[in-house]
C-alpha cells in the first residue's frame, strides 16, 4: 500500500513507526467488511481511514486538531480517496448520522493516561453508536507495572534510557473498550523486590508502566517507539518491608501526567 502523506512534525515519527502502523493495518484488514460503516476517531494523518476505505465505502474520519485536520484533508485528496467523510470535530460530541459496524480508535498512550481513548469511547457507547455485534479496533488494553531503578527525578518515558527492573512485572488492569470505563482509577499494588539488590536505601526507585494493546483476539502489540512506550513514575520515600513494596497508583485516563499519584502504603 503506497500513499503520499504529509503530516505535522509531531506526526512524522508515528508514520515512521512501521510496527505500529503494521499491526493496525493487519487488524483493520481482518475486521472491516465490505459495506461496513466505519468510524476512525482521531484520524491524524488519515492513514487508518484510508486502509479501511479500501475495503468499504462508508468511512467517517474525525479529527479535533485543526492543523492536523488540514493535513488529513490534503492526504485524502492527493491519494484520491473519495469515500472518506472527513470531519473536524470532537469525536465525543459529534452527532454521527448512522451507527458504526467498526470503530477504529488509535488515541492510545501508556496506561491510557494522556490520550482521550477512554472518554471518547465512553461517549460513543453511551450514545449507542456501535451496532450490536460491532467491533472496536483495538478491543482492549492490558496494563502492567514493575519497580525499577529510576534514572530521573521526574516522570519520563523509558525509551532510550532503559531503567533496571528490580521486581517482577505484574498485570494490574485490563481496560475493555466495549464497556463504559471509570476514567479516574486507583490500584493497590504489591511488589516483591529482588533479594540481590544491595544498599537499596541509596537507590531512587520508580514504577514502570507498560501497556499491551489487544487489537483483536489474535493480535496483541507491545510497546513501540510511538505506541505506548514504557512510562516511569518516581516513588517518593519508598518503604520496603521484608522485601515487599506496597504502593497505591492512581490517575485519570484521558487526563494528563500530572494526574498520576504514587504513594507507599
Amino acid at each position: 500500500m503506497k500513499l503520499k502523506l504529509s503530516v505535522p512534525q509531531w506526526h512524522y515519527s508515528m508514520l515512521l513507526d512501521r510496527d505500529r502502523v503494521a499491526v493496525f493495518k493487519e487488524a483493520i484488514e481482518k475486521t472491516v467488511k465490505t459495506g461496513d460503516v466505519v468510524y476512525d476517531l482521531g484520524t491524524g494523518s488519515g492513514i487508518l481511514a484510508m486502509i479501511a476505505s479500501r475495503i468499504t465505502k462508508n468511512v467517517y474520519a474525525v479529527e479535533l486538531d485543526p492543523i492536523t485536520y488540514e493535513y488529513a484533508k490534503e492526504n485524502i485528496k492527493i491519494n484520491n480517496f473519495e469515500n472518506i467523510n472527513l470531519i473536524e470535530a470532537d469525536a465525543s460530541e459529534y452527532n454521527f448520522k448512522e451507527p458504526a459496524d467498526v470503530i477504529i480508535a488509535e488515541m492510545l498512550d501508556t496506561a491510557l493516561i494522556t490520550e482521550p481513548q477512554v472518554p471518547v469511547l465512553n461517549s460513543i457507547l453511551k450514545k449507542g453508536l456501535l451496532k450490536e455485534g460491532g467491533k472496536i479496533v483495538p478491543e482492549r488494553a492490558h496494563n502492567t507495572a514493575q519497580i525499577v531503578i529510576a534514572k530521573m527525578g521526574h516522570i519520563y518515558y523509558d525509551e532510550e534510557v532503559i531503567s533496571e527492573p528490580i521486581s517482577e512485572e505484574i498485570h494490574y488492569s485490563t481496560v475493555d473498550f466495549y464497556k463504559i470505563n471509570d476514567e479516574e482509577v486507583s490500584y493497590n499494588l504489591k511488589f516483591n523486590i529482588n533479594e540481590d539488590i544491595k544498599n537499596i536505601e541509596n537507590i531512587s526507585l520508580g514504577v514502570r508502566l507498560n501497556s499491551y494493546t489487544e487489537l483483536n483476539e489474535k493480535i496483541i502489540a507491545g510497546s513501540t517507539p510511538m505506541l505506548n512506550p514504557p512510562l516511569i513514575i518516581p516513588i517518593e520515600n519508598p518503604v520496603i518491608k521484608n522485601g515487599v513494596l506496597n504502593i497505591e497508583l492512581s490517575y485519570k485516563m484521558g487526563g494528563d501526567l500530572e494526574s498520576i499519584k504514587v504513594k507507599c502504603l
